[in-house]
Parts: C-alpha cells; sequence; structure tokens
C-alpha cells in the first residue's frame, strides 16, 4: 500500500491539518457544514465568521433581515437542491452556495456551504446605484426583446410608473407613439450588433401625458464582450420641443406678415407707377405741347417771351424724363409686359449706364416656369443685390445668370470685387442681404451669399417647380 500523502510530506497528520486549517483561516472564504437543524457542526475561513460553532444560520447572523437569504438557500438544500444568494454578515457582504451533504445510505445528512468575501465589488455597486438614482436623466437598460430590466427614478418618473415592479419585463415600446416605433426598434437592432445611436422620440406615459424624450443608447456588455443589454440615457426634451415648435411658428408668422407687407408694398408701387405714368406724365406731356405751341406764337410778337417759354418747355421736359425713371423704378412696366428675363436684361444695361461697371447678363428664357409672384422676387433680388454692388464691393465686372435646372429657377449674380466676409453676411449691416433671403423663402426658395473662390461674392438662389395650378407668366 501506498504511502498516505501526509506521510510522504513528513507531517503527522495532526499538525497537518492543523497547519492546514489556520492557512484556510486567512483566506478570504468562508466554509461551513450545519446538521439537519442547520446548527453550524464546522466552520472554517472568512476571517470574522470562524467562532459561530454550534449556532444555527439565523442565531449566526442575529438579523433575520440578513438572515433569510441564508436560511432559504439552507433550506432548498436540505430538499437536494444547490442554492446560491447574497447576504451581509457583520457589516460585510458575501456571495454564497450551499450544496445538500448526501450520507452512506443515500440520505441528505446536513449542508455545507461555501461564502466569497465581495464587499468591495458590493460597496462600488451600491456607490454606482446612488449615482444612477440620483441622476436628473433617465438610465435604463433593456433586454434584446426590448423588454425593462432596469430603470432609475427619474425614468419611472419620467414614464409616470409607481414603481420598478411595475414596469419591469414589460416591452418599453408599448409606450412610444406608433409613428416612432420603427425607428426605435431600428436602434435597438443596431445596439445589439454592437452599434451606438441616439434618437428622438415621443411617448405616451401610463398616465396619458404625452412627452418628447432624447435617448443615446449603447451595448451594455459582459466581461466576456458580449452585449448583454442596452443602456439608454434619455433625458426630457417636451419643453425644448415646445419652444422650438413655438419660435418656428413665430417664426413662420414673421414671414408670412413680411411677405405679405413685401405684396402691399409691390402692389403699392405698381399703382403709383401707373399713376404717374398715366395721369402725371400724360398731363406733362400736354402741358409741353401747349408750351411749344405758346412759344411759337410768342416768338413772333415777342422774342423774349418766346425764349422764356422755351426755357420752361426744356423744364417741363427735363421733369417728364424725371417722372418717367421715378416710375420705372417704382415698378419697371417692360416686367409685367415682355416678363422677367426682358426686365433683368434691361436692368443689366441699365446698371452699366449708370454706374460704369460691366454687366453681362445670362438668360435663359424661362417665362412658362415663373410665375408673376416669382419674377417680381427674383427681379427685386437682383435690384439688391446691384444696388449693394455698386455701394460696397469695388467691383469692374458683374455677370447675372437666370435659368432652368430639373425644373427649378435658378438665379446668380457673381461679381469681381473685394469680396464679402461671412459676418457681413449675417451681420446688423446685412438687411438688404436679409430681405434678399426672405424673399426667397416666401416662395419656398433657398439665397446663399458667399465668397468667390478667385474673389469677389457670388449670390446663388434656387425656386421649387411651381405647382401645375400656379402656371407661369406666359409671354406678358
Amino acid at each position: 500500500m501506498s504511502a498516505s500523502p501526509l506521510a510522504a510530506l513528513g507531517l503527522p497528520g495532526d499538525l497537518w491539518l492543523s497547519q492546514f486549517a489556520r492557512l484556510v483561516d486567512q483566506l478570504p472564504v468562508a466554509l461551513w457544514s450545519t446538521d439537519l437543524n442547520l446548527r453550524i457542526t464546522a466552520i472554517r475561513g472568512g476571517g470574522s465568521v470562524v467562532g459561530e460553532d454550534g449556532k444555527t444560520i439565523e442565531e449566526a447572523f442575529g438579523n433575520p433581515a440578513q438572515a433569510a437569504p441564508a436560511v432559504a438557500a439552507h433550506r432548498a438544500a436540505l430538499r437536494g437542491e444547490s442554492a446560491a444568494y447574497e447576504t451581509v454578515y457583520q457589516g460585510r457582504a458575501f456571495s454564497a452556495r450551499v450544496e445538500p451533504v448526501v450520507g452512506p445510505h443515500g440520505r441528505i445528512v446536513g449542508v455545507v456551504g461555501f461564502a466569497f468575501d465581495v464587499t468591495e465589488r458590493h460597496d462600488s455597486q451600491e456607490r454606482l446605484r446612488a449615482i444612477i438614482d440620483s441622476e436628473p436623466d433617465c438610465v435604463k437598460l433593456l433586454d434584446a426583446a426590448g423588454r425593462l430590466l432596469e430603470m432609475n427614478p427619474a425614468g419611472l418618473a419620467m414614464i409616470e410608473a409607481s414603481s420598478l415592479d411595475d414596469v419591469r419585463g414589460q416591452p418599453i415600446i408599448s409606450i412610444i407613439v406608433p409613428e416612432h416605433r420603427t425607428a426605435f426598434t431600428d436602434l435597438q437592432t443596431r445596439v445589439f450588433r454592437g452599434e451606438s445611436g441616439t434618437l428622438e422620440f415621443e411617448i405616451v406615459g401610463l398616465k396619458g401625458r404625452r412627452k418628447w424624450l432624447a435617448t443615446q443608447a449603447v451595448p451594455f456588455r459582459d466581461a466576456a464582450g458580449n452585449v448583454q443589454a442596452l443602456l439608454g440615457i434619455t433625458r426630457d426634451i417636451t419643453d425644448a420641443r415646445r419652444a422650438e415648435e413655438q419660435l418656428r411658428a413665430s417664426r413662420a408668422a414673421l414671414r408670412s406678415l413680411a411677405t405679405r407687407q413685401q405684396d402691399i408694398r409691390e402692389d403699392e408701387r405698381t399703382r403709383i407707377a401707373r399713376e404717374i405714368h398715366d395721369s402725371l406724365g400724360q398731363a406733362l406731356t400736354a402741358l409741353k405741347l401747349q408750351l411749344s405751341a405758346a412759344q411759337e406764337a410768342a416768338s413772333r410778337e415777342s422774342p423774349a417771351l418766346g425764349t422764356r417759354l422755351h426755357e420752361t418747355a426744356v423744364m417741363v421736359d427735363d421733369l417728364v424724363k424725371s417722372v418717367r425713371r421715378i416710375a420705372t423704378e417704382l415698378r419697371p412696366p417692360i416686367l409685367d409686359q415682355l416678363g422677367l428675363p426682358a426686365a433683368l436684361e434691361w436692368l443689366a444695361h441699365d446698371f452699366s449706364r449708370r454706374t460704369g461697371i460691366r454687366c453681362e447678363p445670362t438668360i435663359v428664357p424661362a417665362n412658362d416656369a415663373i410665375s408673376t409672384e416669382l419674377a417680381t422676387a427674383v427681379f427685386r433680388i437682383v435690384q439688391e443685390g446691384l444696388t449693394n454692388i455698386s455701394r460696397h464691393a469695388g467691383a469692374s465686372h458683374v455677370q447675372i445668370g437666370l435659368g432652368v435646372e430639373s425644373q427649378c429657377v435658378t438665379l446668380e449674380i457673381s461679381d469681381d470685387g473685394h469680396g464679402i466676409t461671412e459676418a457681413a453676411t449675417t451681420g446688423p449691416a446685412s438687411l438688404g442681404i436679409l430681405g434678399m433671403r426672405e424673399r426667397a423663402a416666401a416662395l419656398g426658395g433657398v439665397l446663399e451669399v458667399a465668397p468667390r473662390t478667385g474673389g469677389g461674392t457670388r449670390v446663388t438662389a434656387w425656386f421649387p417647380p411651381l405647382p401645375a395650378s400656379n402656371g407661369g407668366q406666359g409671354g406678358r
């Protein structure tokens, strides 16, 4: 027969067991056994837990609440089941497991168990739980099926739940407004593939209150790196969304008001221009004819009087020209008579004549795509753009382009001047540019003002296709 391990070590059995017991007592692991009455028959290790021999499990704890999970687990072991539990003993946290002890005849004669000191981990978890519970935003965990696993008090208040037990295990998608459920499901799928994502969506709380939420979702992984849950940090943005909607409505109302004022001003300009051209212009022309006739008659009888009448006729002629110029500036007749392309040609030539700056229009006939409102807006945008160029750009060459691309009316005004800075496009002195943008926006268009790469400034605008019911200008 071979020698025993103790003999091989050269130690007497009792001495070896004594040394081994002292070693086990220094470990952070407690080992014990109990009889059928759950009375401790032996216990080693775990530091402070040694010395409870002879007591029942409940007596060893002293605190019924802390003893309860241990007692329940030991009773399960007496029924032949293995059981695990966590508890607190003498201020330390332990993770324990118990097994039944089977005697020679196959009957259970007691329980054996072991416990690890997990106080440090437990304290870390408690600190983390305290932090999460005090977090003003919602913190939640969802499983792969979208069921709620955990949620902090802020989240429970957000969804109007009285306690976690009321909603744990329930699909969170049930409180999401139907039109946002597909997007939420897509986000959940991406997270369990290992991706992160954000989403804004609307919910109906358990008590019927609607809220807008913004969530940041990330994978929650185990020690092996496998995605175990979706971790979501969610914020209530209802007030922000409401303020945004109110601001959007206010801007829309202001834009409608500004557009209405522009329309009224344009109608008034047209009316005044016609009055000046038709009434005042015709009266001045008649006066000029009368003066010419009087001049001829007076020249024969009183040369001096004839000279004075001639001078007066010249003054009236200049006045007629001024009246026509004012009427044209108020509303060029060519815009209504021949359409936008012809009006832009005239505007470019008039600009060159007045300023000495070369202005080249490149106009693609587009009358069929241009309504009266769009024609007026584009004409005024070009008019304002040329005014800005003459005042600020220091340019020698200007190009105007009007065309149609993919049924959208396009406009471009570019110059070779000093160029414009970003601040100048949005600052308090940029009211002219703001007016141009608003004119474009009122018709669903977009206008941009930016410096050119080679120097100078470029104004570009795009206007969407007209609804079929609007029609174009035709050949007016």
